[in-house]
């Protein structure tokens, strides 16, 4: 499990990108084990690649991803 901001998945995102990825997949799981919610905000506000949004099919999560 991931505890704080290490590591930090943003700076990852933006390495990968950097590095000619297409897109990133992030799997926001409804227990935030590994990506939190502020995760995916921040990445979508400075990702230039598409991002891809894996998450269960609950309400939470689909208000999350509108």
């Amino acid at each position: 499990a991931r505890g704080g901001s290490d590591p930090n998945l943003l700076q990852m995102a933006l390495a990968v990108e950097e590095a000619g990825a297409d897109g990133i997949t992030v799997h926001l799981r409804e227990d935030r084990r590994h990506v939190r919610d502020d995760d995916v905000w921040l990445m979508r506000d400075h990702l230039r690649t598409p991002m891809n949004l894996e998450m269960a099919a609950t309400d939470e999560m689909v208000q999350i991803a509108l």
